[in-house]
Protein backbone atom coordinates (compact mmCIF):
# COMPACT_ATOMS: atom_id res chain seq x y z
CA UNK A 1 0.00 0.00 0.00
CA UNK A 2 2.86 2.38 0.92
CA UNK A 3 4.58 1.48 -2.39
CA UNK A 4 1.73 2.16 -4.51
CA UNK A 5 1.08 5.54 -2.40
CA UNK A 6 4.71 6.20 -2.96
CA UNK A 7 4.14 5.89 -6.87
CA UNK A 8 1.24 7.76 -7.24
CA UNK A 9 3.07 10.50 -5.17
CA UNK A 10 5.69 10.46 -7.62
CA UNK A 11 3.34 10.62 -10.66
CA UNK A 12 2.12 13.36 -9.55
CA UNK A 13 4.94 15.26 -8.45
CA UNK A 14 6.59 14.85 -12.04
CA UNK A 15 3.22 15.48 -13.68
CA UNK A 16 2.94 18.72 -11.68
CA UNK A 17 6.71 19.78 -12.33
CA UNK A 18 6.11 18.88 -16.22
CA UNK A 19 2.65 21.47 -15.99
CA UNK A 20 4.66 24.04 -14.21
CA UNK A 21 7.86 23.84 -16.66
CA UNK A 22 5.72 24.23 -19.23
CA UNK A 23 3.69 27.12 -17.84
CA UNK A 24 7.03 28.58 -17.59
CA UNK A 25 8.30 28.07 -20.88
CA UNK A 26 5.04 29.56 -22.05
CA UNK A 27 5.13 32.55 -20.08
CA UNK A 28 8.46 33.51 -20.80
CA UNK A 29 7.72 32.77 -24.54
CA UNK A 30 5.19 35.51 -23.27
CA UNK A 31 7.34 37.89 -21.85
CA UNK A 32 9.52 37.69 -24.74
CA UNK A 33 6.97 38.33 -27.50
CA UNK A 34 5.90 40.99 -25.30
CA UNK A 35 8.83 42.65 -24.64
CA UNK A 36 9.54 42.54 -28.87
CA UNK A 37 6.32 44.43 -29.22
CA UNK A 38 7.04 46.53 -26.56
CA UNK A 39 10.73 47.63 -28.63
CA UNK A 40 8.88 47.88 -31.42
CA UNK A 41 5.94 50.36 -30.19
CA UNK A 42 9.14 52.45 -28.77
CA UNK A 43 10.92 52.07 -31.91
CA UNK A 44 8.17 53.67 -34.10
CA UNK A 45 6.64 56.20 -31.35
CA UNK A 46 10.25 57.63 -31.49
CA UNK A 47 10.76 57.65 -35.53
CA UNK A 48 7.04 59.30 -35.11
CA UNK A 49 8.54 61.73 -32.39
CA UNK A 50 11.59 62.20 -35.09
CA UNK A 51 9.31 63.02 -38.21
CA UNK A 52 7.26 64.95 -36.21
CA UNK A 53 10.25 67.47 -35.22
CA UNK A 54 11.56 67.20 -38.62
CA UNK A 55 8.50 68.71 -39.98
CA UNK A 56 8.20 71.37 -37.88
CA UNK A 57 11.98 72.28 -38.47
CA UNK A 58 10.86 72.34 -42.27
CA UNK A 59 7.30 74.76 -41.85
CA UNK A 60 9.79 76.68 -39.37
CA UNK A 61 12.04 77.23 -42.35
CA UNK A 62 9.34 77.50 -45.03
CA UNK A 63 7.76 80.33 -43.04
CA UNK A 64 11.15 82.04 -42.88
CA UNK A 65 11.55 81.71 -46.52
CA UNK A 66 8.49 83.16 -47.15
CA UNK A 67 9.35 85.78 -45.48
CA UNK A 68 12.37 86.83 -47.52
CA UNK A 69 14.45 84.44 -47.86
CA UNK A 70 17.23 86.48 -49.08
CA UNK A 71 17.82 87.73 -45.41
CA UNK A 72 16.83 83.97 -43.83
CA UNK A 73 19.83 82.86 -41.44
CA UNK A 74 22.03 80.17 -43.76
CA UNK A 75 22.73 77.99 -40.62
CA UNK A 76 18.73 77.92 -40.04
CA UNK A 77 18.00 74.05 -40.08
CA UNK A 78 16.16 73.44 -43.59
CA UNK A 79 14.09 69.83 -42.05
CA UNK A 80 14.18 68.32 -45.90
CA UNK A 81 15.43 65.21 -45.93
CA UNK A 82 17.33 62.73 -48.72
CA UNK A 83 13.96 61.88 -50.48
CA UNK A 84 12.54 65.56 -50.15
CA UNK A 85 15.11 66.67 -52.20
CA UNK A 86 15.12 63.81 -54.64
CA UNK A 87 11.39 64.35 -54.80
CA UNK A 88 12.38 68.22 -55.38
CA UNK A 89 15.08 68.24 -57.94
CA UNK A 90 13.41 65.49 -59.95
CA UNK A 91 13.61 66.28 -63.51
CA UNK A 92 16.32 68.56 -63.16
CA UNK A 93 19.85 67.54 -63.74
CA UNK A 94 20.20 68.21 -60.22
CA UNK A 95 18.36 65.45 -59.42
CA UNK A 96 21.08 62.58 -57.55
CA UNK A 97 22.43 65.48 -55.33
CA UNK A 98 19.57 65.03 -52.24
CA UNK A 99 22.14 63.02 -50.03
CA UNK A 100 25.04 65.26 -51.01
CA UNK A 101 22.86 68.68 -49.66
CA UNK A 102 21.23 67.02 -46.94
CA UNK A 103 24.88 65.05 -45.59
CA UNK A 104 26.66 68.76 -46.16
CA UNK A 105 23.78 70.07 -43.98
CA UNK A 106 24.84 67.74 -41.47
CA UNK A 107 28.34 67.91 -41.08
CA UNK A 108 28.28 71.80 -41.40
CA UNK A 109 25.17 73.49 -40.26
CA UNK A 110 24.60 74.84 -43.50
CA UNK A 111 20.75 74.76 -44.41
CA UNK A 112 20.63 72.22 -47.42
CA UNK A 113 17.58 74.58 -49.82
CA UNK A 114 20.67 77.50 -49.14
CA UNK A 115 23.17 75.41 -51.14
CA UNK A 116 20.49 73.63 -53.54
CA UNK A 117 19.01 77.29 -54.23
CA UNK A 118 23.03 78.27 -55.26
CA UNK A 119 23.48 75.73 -57.01
CA UNK A 120 20.23 75.42 -58.89
CA UNK A 121 21.02 79.25 -59.46
CA UNK A 122 24.36 78.70 -60.82
CA UNK A 123 24.33 75.97 -62.77
CA UNK A 124 21.22 76.93 -64.45
CA UNK A 125 19.63 74.11 -62.51
CA UNK A 126 22.35 71.80 -63.36
CA UNK A 127 22.52 72.52 -67.56
CA UNK A 128 25.07 75.03 -66.89
CA UNK A 129 28.43 73.81 -68.93
CA UNK A 130 30.76 74.39 -66.22
CA UNK A 131 28.36 71.85 -64.14
CA UNK A 132 28.29 69.20 -67.34
CA UNK A 133 32.16 69.41 -67.72
CA UNK A 134 33.76 69.84 -64.10
CA UNK A 135 31.13 68.79 -61.71
CA UNK A 136 30.93 73.04 -60.72
CA UNK A 137 27.17 73.36 -59.62
CA UNK A 138 28.08 76.10 -57.62
CA UNK A 139 30.23 78.52 -60.35
CA UNK A 140 33.28 78.22 -58.08
CA UNK A 141 36.24 80.09 -58.93
CA UNK A 142 34.50 81.08 -62.22
CA UNK A 143 34.98 84.93 -61.92
CA UNK A 144 33.91 87.15 -64.71
CA UNK A 145 37.03 88.30 -66.55
CA UNK A 146 38.05 84.58 -66.25
CA UNK A 147 35.32 82.62 -66.42
CA UNK A 148 37.83 79.40 -67.46
CA UNK A 149 39.51 79.49 -63.86
CA UNK A 150 36.18 77.74 -62.60
CA UNK A 151 37.70 75.04 -59.85
CA UNK A 152 36.96 71.00 -61.06
CA UNK A 153 35.68 68.28 -58.86
CA UNK A 154 36.04 64.73 -59.00
CA UNK A 155 32.26 64.78 -58.41
CA UNK A 156 28.94 66.78 -57.56
CA UNK A 157 28.81 65.80 -53.86
CA UNK A 158 32.84 66.93 -53.81
CA UNK A 159 31.70 70.43 -55.14
CA UNK A 160 28.53 70.82 -52.54
CA UNK A 161 30.88 70.10 -49.49
CA UNK A 162 33.15 72.54 -50.94
CA UNK A 163 30.66 75.08 -50.81
CA UNK A 164 29.05 73.89 -47.87
CA UNK A 165 32.31 74.72 -46.03
CA UNK A 166 33.20 77.98 -47.84
CA UNK A 167 29.45 79.37 -46.62
CA UNK A 168 30.89 78.10 -43.28
CA UNK A 169 33.90 79.67 -43.12
CA UNK A 170 33.71 82.87 -45.10
CA UNK A 171 31.70 86.16 -43.45
CA UNK A 172 27.59 86.15 -44.09
CA UNK A 173 24.85 84.85 -41.91
CA UNK A 174 22.72 85.53 -45.31
CA UNK A 175 22.60 85.19 -48.61
CA UNK A 176 22.53 89.28 -48.89
CA UNK A 177 25.86 89.13 -46.47
CA UNK A 178 27.36 86.15 -48.84
CA UNK A 179 26.25 87.93 -52.29
CA UNK A 180 28.71 90.46 -51.54
CA UNK A 181 31.68 88.68 -51.88
CA UNK A 182 30.12 85.63 -54.06
CA UNK A 183 28.64 87.27 -57.00
CA UNK A 184 28.79 90.46 -58.82
CA UNK A 185 25.03 90.69 -59.47
CA UNK A 186 23.19 92.49 -56.90
CA UNK A 187 20.00 90.47 -57.36
CA UNK A 188 21.92 87.32 -56.79
CA UNK A 189 20.73 86.99 -53.43
CA UNK A 190 17.02 87.44 -54.66
CA UNK A 191 17.39 84.77 -57.57
CA UNK A 192 18.57 82.51 -55.07
CA UNK A 193 16.41 82.85 -52.89
CA UNK A 194 13.83 82.14 -55.80
CA UNK A 195 15.10 79.24 -56.83
CA UNK A 196 15.66 77.86 -52.63
CA UNK A 197 11.61 78.59 -52.84
CA UNK A 198 10.62 76.56 -55.59
CA UNK A 199 12.78 74.17 -54.05
CA UNK A 200 10.91 74.23 -50.73
CA UNK A 201 7.56 74.04 -52.03
CA UNK A 202 7.95 71.03 -54.67
CA UNK A 203 10.22 69.65 -52.01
Amino acid sequence: MNRLIYVILSALIITLTLAVSQVVTFLTEERDELIRQLDTLTRLLTEAEDEKDRFQTQLNCRELLSRDGRVMNIMTPSGMSEEDMETALKGTELESIGEALVEAERETGINALVLAGICAHESGWGTSRLAREKNNLAGLGAYDHSPGSAIRFESRKECVMFLAELLRDRPGESLEEIGTWYASDPRWAAKVAGCMKIIAEVG
